[in-house]
């Protein structure tokens, strides 16, 4: 029982899956980032070798496009998870209560058609490219794998566009105070 004035304290079973989320996000965070220091490292390795010993290493250049896009990627579904992505928030920015949920509902469902389309798009693709077999010209590399990036992408950000379309529109429905307009 809580003494009146005093917090209620959070019992270990309320907090880890809190801890847990953000443990992963803060790996995944770290993970990209030491992917973009990888794809540095090989850059420089390249340069190196290229202009100091007249050596280019095959596949480097597709080696590293290709990371990068698998990095952009995920962190495009992490950045919608956390709505850390880049967007237009003027108007939200000054609304609140429902006007602001239903924004986000809005949002979420145009999120939602046009990376569902994407995901759509680049499925198709993808099945014709192993139809013609096509690999990469440096690593040999089959081209549905730089090209299953987007569309684990986009599958992922209609997956976490779905989720949050419907945090909101319970959110919009109970009529719940904003989170953000709290922090």
């Amino acid at each position: 029982m809580a003494i009146e004035g005093e917090p209620l304290k959070q019992t270990a079973r309320e907090t880890a899956p809190s801890r847990l989320t953000g443990w992963a996000m803060n790996s995944l965070h770290t993970l990209l980032g030491l992917t973009l220091l990888f794809v540095v490292g090989v850059n420089v390795v390249n340069a190196v070798s290229r202009y100091l010993f007249g050596i280019s290493p095959v596949g480097a250049d597709e080696l590293m496009v290709y990371v990068v896009i698998w990095a952009v990627m995920i962190a495009a579904i992490l950045s919608l998870i956390l709505r850390s992505h880049i967007n237009v928030n003027l108007l939200p920015l000054y609304t609140k209560g429902r006007v602001r949920h239903l924004l986000h509902v809005i949002h979420d469902g145009a999120a939602i058609l046009a990376c569902g389309y994407a995901t759509y798009a680049s499925w198709l693709f993808i099945g014709r490219i192993a139809k013609l077999g096509v690999t990469s010209m440096g690593l040999g590399l089959p081209m549905t794998v730089p090209h299953a990036a987007l569309l684990i992408g986009f599958a992922g950000l209609t997956a976490v566009g779905a989720l949050m379309l419907a945090r909101d529109l319970m959110a919009l429905i109970r009529n719940a105070p904003d989170a953000e307009a709290e922090q």
